[in-house]
This record gives C-alpha cells, sequence and structure tokens, in this order.
C-alpha cells in the first residue's frame, strides 16, 4: 500500500483513484471491513496550532488579539515600508514556532513509534506577508515593490529553516502533507497559496511563485494548496515547480473536470470532499443538477483521464453519515479503486 501511494506521487501519469478517510473505524465496522481505505498507518496533527494561518506571523513577532468568538488573531506589524529594512529573520527555535516544535518533539516521544506527524500550516511568502502588513499592504504592491519583495525574500528564508528543522527533527516520522491529510512519505513539504485571487496573474507569478519556487528548490516537494483555481491563475500553478500534490478547494475553483484535465499527468490529484459538497458554489454552477455527495464523488470519478492520479479526502462531516459512506465505498469498488480490488494496480517504483 505504502509503495503504491509513493508510486503515484513519484510517477502520477496512471490512472487510478486512492481515497483516505483516515480508516475510519466507525466506517469500517459498518463496512465489515477493518482496512477500507488507503491509510497505510496513523498520523497525528499538531495541537493546538494546526491550520492556524498566523503562526508565521506570530514568530515575526505580530501582536496577539483575539475575536469577538475568541479566537487568537494578530495584529499587523508593518504600517510604513520602511520598517521593512529594520525587520529581522526570527529564530525558528523562538517565539510561537519554537512552541510547535517542541509539541512535535513530544508527540515524536510520546506517541506509538509507527505513527507519523504531519507537518503545520505553513502559508505562502504572500499570505504571511498581507498579514504582517497593514491594509495599505495591495497598494504597496504597487508604490512600494522593492520593501515587498525585500519582506518576500525575509518570510522565505524563515520558512526555509522553518521546514528544515521539521525535517531533521522529526525524520522518517514526519508527514509533510498538511491539507489535505494523506498519508505521505517523509519528502518535501506543504504551502497554502490563497493569496492569488486578491492579486493579478502577473503580479501572482512575480510576488508568489517565484517565492515558492525558492522555498521547494531547498525543501524538496511540494504539496501545494490554493483555495482559489481559476481559469486565469492556471498557468502560475502550471510553474509551481516538483510538485508532489495539488489540492483546491472544490466551492471556490473552476470546473473540478477541467482542473482534472489540465493537471492529469503532472501532479497528484488530492481534492478534499465532504459534508454538503453538492451545495458548494463550485458545483452548483456547473448545474449538473447533483442530488447528494455521493453524485459528486462520481463526477470526480468519472472525469478521470487515462493518466489521471487521483487521492481523495474524504472529510470528518461526511464520514458520520454511515449511509453515504457505504454508498461511496461501493462507489470506489465497482471502479475497481478499494484496496481488496485493486491487484490490477501493481505499479513498479522507478
Amino acid at each position: 500500500m505504502k509503495n503504491k501511494l509513493i508510486n503515484a506521487c513519484k510517477n502520477p501519469t496512471r490512472k487510478f483513484c486512492f481515497y483516505t478517510g483516515q480508516n475510519n473505524a466507525e466506517v469500517g465496522k459498518t463496512l465489515g471491513i477493518r482496512q477500507w481505505d488507503w491509510t497505510p498507518q496513523p498520523t497525528a496533527n499538531i495541537e493546538p496550532y494546526f491550520w492556524n494561518t498566523h503562526t508565521i506571523a506570530l514568530a515575526f513577532g505580530c501582536p496577539v488579539r483575539y475575536t469577538s468568538e475568541g479566537k487568537e488573531w494578530i495584529e499587523p506589524l508593518i504600517t510604513k515600508p520602511e520598517q521593512v529594512y529594520d525587520m529581522q529573520v526570527p529564530a525558528v527555535s523562538g517565539g510561537r514556532s519554537g512552541e510547535i516544535l517542541d509539541l512535535a518533539d513530544n508527540l515524536l516521544k510520546t506517541l506509538p513509534e509507527d505513527t507519523l506527524i504531519r507537518l503545520p500550516d505553513i502559508q505562502s511568502p504572500l499570505g504571511v506577508a498581507e498579514l504582517l502588513w497593514d491594509q495599505s499592504f495591495y497598494m504597496a504592491l504597487l508604490t512600494n515593490p522593492d520593501e515587498i519583495k525585500l519582506l518576500l525574500d525575509k518570510i522565505t528564508r524563515f520558512i526555509i529553516e522553518y521546514v528544515k528543522v521539521f525535517q531533521e527533527l522529526l525524520g522518517n516520522r514526519y508527514n509533510p502533507a498538511c491539507h489535505p491529510q494523506l498519508w505521505s512519505d517523509p519528502q518535501g513539504y506543504y504551502i497554502s497559496d490563497d493569496a492569488n485571487a486578491m492579486v493579478s496573474p502577473e503580479m501572482h507569478y512575480e510576488f508568489s511563485v517565484t517565492y515558492i519556487n525558492r522555498i521547494t528548490e531547498v525543501c524538496g516537494p511540494v504539496f501545494y494548496h490554493t483555495c482559489t483555481l481559476t481559469d486565469p491563475y492556471v498557468e502560475n500553478v502550471k510553474k509551481v515547480k516538483n510538485k508532489k500534490a495539488l489540492n483546491w478547494s472544490v466551492g471556490t475553483s473552476m470546473d473540478p473536470a477541467r482542473i482534472i484535465a489540465r493537471f492529469s499527468g503532472e501532479v497528484l490529484l488530492a481534492p478534499h470532499l465532504g459534508k454538503d459538497i453538492h451545495k458548494e458554489e463550485g458545483i452548483r454552477k456547473l448545474q449538473k443538477n447533483f442530488t447528494d455527495e455521493v453524485a459528486v464523488f462520481n463526477y470526480f470519478l468519472e472525469s478521470m483521464l487515462e493518466n489521471t492520479a487521483m487521492h481523495i479526502v474524504i472529510h470528518d462531516s461526511l464520514l458520520d453519515d454511515v449511509e453515504k459512506m457505504q454508498r461511496i465505498y461501493r462507489l470506489f469498488r465497482g471502479h475497481g479503486y478499494s484496496p481488496s480490488f485493486s491487484s490490477a494496480f501493481n505499479p513498479v517504483i522507478t
């Protein structure tokens, strides 16, 4: 199972669909199958900071504030462009990033040895810069590009060091797949590039993709996530080098069939699908009148090409619906994609 997943990441040119619900025991019990999905071993998240998008902004010194709901957030650090020149790249061992590394070290020592540990959320340099800067950030992209690029350089250097420390600390127990929650061998890192839709495609390439590629050059293949994958940004995403997996938000992106067509054979496609996915705007606008989530799963499978390698992540919200999970499992099994029905998929790792 591990070898098949590794091969799909390294050579995503053969038609097959893996899927994971983290081998949810209740689903397995309902189906009467212990190993019902493609989850070779358990992986733990680093709590309580998993998916906290402001971690690196905190590491750079942004003051903490709390929302009306009590969620920890940050105040911007930069109010004048010239402040960038005096900013230092913080040590990853201090502040919030140091706390997270300590948590990772504790998990390493206390969890069973077969449990992997996921890399926490890492926002793109552009996304971090947006958090560090005040509301004049997007205007500054036009009026102060030199200062913006200097800031992006400093953030990029921090992220590289941060990822390298995680890789060295966790070794073979490192899982770089943060979102979506795939199983992965310990190669590469994760980045969330969610600021793309806020700038033009040209600016996205100049101020985001180029810096992500610098990180990838040092840290290895990238699990690339974007909330908004639409036509104007497809070519930029194609220019993200050494992609290991591609994830996007179905509700805010283009037709998944077109994404599958544009990226098949190039990267492992890793959509995440959950409860009420058929009601998401990105699906409703297709006007295909999907009746439920199972119909959306089927649309993904029917859209696959002969060179599509895909790994679908099933959200916890959907795993709780036993009846639908039975139908989804039968759908995968009917296509020959369940572990017990996949003997024909036996690639050789090259």
